[in-house]
């Protein structure tokens, strides 16, 4: 058993059995390969990500694209414009980000464009973390390193939110270089500079996402606990947090600076926090949510994050690892409970009587941490270790797989219902075929079956690299699957089918918005309008040249333009909007 004092690690970590070599002169050669293979292999993603996100023109992850993309405008220099977000919650890292999209006087369409080259390539990235991570932290070889980064790299649940303007299409790669910074740390906690390395990643993790405070407050414990094991000087500690403090408070002075440019329309989240704990049905929610995002943790990652789990709970308690690897265990660990609760007491808190069936999207940028902590357990780990870490994997799927189902049905009998839709789960509603319904009985299958798969292969130790390979093409597959069964068809209902600029429509033009536009084409012709805000309303004002307005001939919902001193001069039946331009 070792103890909690370590000695400073060296970088070269000893080579896993699966492929070991000798050390020869060709080392040096070696490494100089394997990083082109990774830098072959990330602007390989971006080009693969480009091509699964070609048909989204627009943005199709209402609100929150919107709010995201407004506040980028906003900073690159646009226009006034509202964001879905609430003061508590507001972070600005992702819309900085975005912005130099909005600085360059492009339109709109172009600047989406832009933003999802940004999107793949800092997605795409994640490639040299999940390398580096099964090197140094799980002491794979060189060469099924580099393979289950590749495998990681192109998990659909990341994958999938790069073809969005949403924070999850870079929070995935900062969190896993995080962790990888975590553990650098930790392998001589004494040292300054991965100290302050690991705490400027949680500040920037804190500027993406509201998913970012847990995780700094989890960062804050684990500098304190460093101090009272002793493993760290309290300078070194105070150093660590420096660069968090520092991004918490440049995160409010751009919101400060830019509070005129953003019309903040959420609701002030917490209002309700405080009832779930009282509130049975909210409990509920809260219970649900949190129990139903682990298990999908163990479905899409076929049992992998399960058997991850099982081993940081026995290295807390009987320790054959050292501080490094025990250490960064457990705070991932924490880190996705923490983020899994926070995100079920928020939701818990805003819900009246409906609520999600599942939304996964908080907790998928763990997925290629823990599919890279299990698979590495199963490689190195003998056949009776690595059964009794199954046993939570399969607990898990089973028993939450049953628990789910029973909780579809009875909210049915209740005569409620329970909301299910693209942003649920994209990799779970594709991988389960789960696409006009949930089906989490075919998920637990799914997931204790590709378990045991992997658990039997795996005895065979140099399988590891055709295994990979294979987990490497099934998220090639899935994700193809996934463009054409939900990404596409999304994405057309999300184009208006008549544009502005068709008709004439300038940034010389004074453009308003009626009240009663179907939502997806107020929020679709909102973006083309790039040069000014548009404030709903059905009586133009004297300066309004140019009325965006539900069209429903023949009924009282109609907008008639005529009375107003308008002409309709163009839009689309099907999707009951009208453009009218001033007589």
């Amino acid at each position: 058993m070792r103890t909690d004092v370590t000695a400073t690690v060296r970088l070269s970590l000893p080579e896993d059995r699966a492929d070991a070599a000798p050390a020869t002169g060709n080392s040096g050669r070696t490494r100089w390969v394997i990083l082109a293979l990774l830098v072959l292999a990330w602007v390989v993603g971006v080009l693969w990500r480009l091509w699964l996100g070609h048909a989204v023109v627009s943005p199709i992850g209402h609100t929150d694209e919107d709010s995201y993309l407004n506040a980028a405008r906003a900073i690159g220099g646009g226009p006034r414009g509202f964001s879905s977000e609430t003061p508590l919650l507001h972070r600005i890292g992702y819309s900085l980000f975005m912005s130099p999209a909005f600085s360059m006087g492009l339109s709109f369409a172009e600047s989406y464009r832009l933003v999802h080259v940004m999107n793949a390539i800092a997605n795409a990235a994640i490639v040299f973390p999940a390398y580096f991570l099964g090197r140094r932290m799980f002491k794979l070889g060189p060469w099924t390193a580099l393979i289950a980064a590749f495998a990681a790299a192109t998990l659909p649940a990341t994958v999938f939110w790069s073809l969005v303007a949403m924070t999850d299409s870079i929070i995935g790669v900062a969190l896993l270089t995080w962790v990888l910074a975590v553990h650098w740390w930790l392998t001589a906690p004494q040292r300054k500079l991965p100290a302050v390395t690991a705490g400027l990643l949680t500040g920037v993790l804190y500027m993406i996402h509201v998913r970012g405070t847990v995780i700094a407050l989890i960062f804050a414990g684990l500098a304190l606990w460093a101090v009272i094991r002793r493993q760290s000087r309290w300078q070194t500690a105070v150093l660590s947090l420096a660069p968090v403090v520092a991004l918490v408070v440049l995160n409010q002075a751009i919101i400060k600076v830019f509070h005129d440019k953003l019309r903040l329309t959420g609701d002030i989240a917490g209002a309700n926090t405080l009832q779930v704990l009282t509130d049975p049905h909210r409990l509920q929610v809260l219970a649900g949510a949190f129990g139903t995002n682990m298990w999908y943790l163990c479905v899409v990652s076929a049992g992998l994050a399960g058997i991850g789990w099982a081993v940081s709970l026995v290295q807390l308690w009987r320790p054959t690892e050292d501080l490094a690897y025990r250490w960064t265990s457990m705070v991932t660990l924490l880190s996705t409970i923490g983020v899994a609760l926070a995100a079920a007491l928020v939701l818990a808190g805003l819900v009246a009587t409906n609520s999600d069936a599942i939304y996964s999207r908080y907790v998928q940028m763990f997925v290629p941490f823990w599919v890279l902590y299990g698979f590495a357990t199963l490689l190195q780990k003998d056949l009776r270790a690595v059964l009794g870490y199954a046993v939570v994997p399969v607990l898990v799927l089973a028993t939450g797989g049953a628990i789910i189902a029973l909780r579809l049905w009875y909210v049915q009998r209740q005569g409620h219902h329970l909301k299910y839709g693209t942003f649920s789960g994209p990799d779970l509603v594709t991988i389960t075929g789960g696409f006009k319904h949930f089906r989490p009985i075919v998920g637990s299958l799914i997931g204790i079956g590709g378990l045991a798969v992997l658990i039997a292969l795996t005895r065979v130790r140099k399988l590891a690299i055709p295994i990979l390979t294979a987990i490497l093409l099934a998220n090639v597959v899935t994700m193809g699957v996934m463009r054409g069964r939900v990404i596409a068809p999304i994405a057309a209902s999300n184009v208006a089918q008549v544009h502005l600029a068709d008709l004439g429509v300038t940034p010389a033009d004074k453009v308003a918005v009626s009240w009663g536009m179907p939502s997806l084409m107020y929020l679709a012709l909102y973006h083309e309008v790039e040069w000014m805000d548009l404030l709903p309303g059905d009586r133009p004002k004297p300066e309004t040249t140019v009325m965006i307005a539900r069209s429903y001939p023949g009924t009282t919902k109609d907008w008639n333009g005529a009375k107003y001193g308008f002409h309709k001069i163009g839009g689309s039946p099907s999707q009951n909007y009208a453009i009218w331009r001033r007589n």
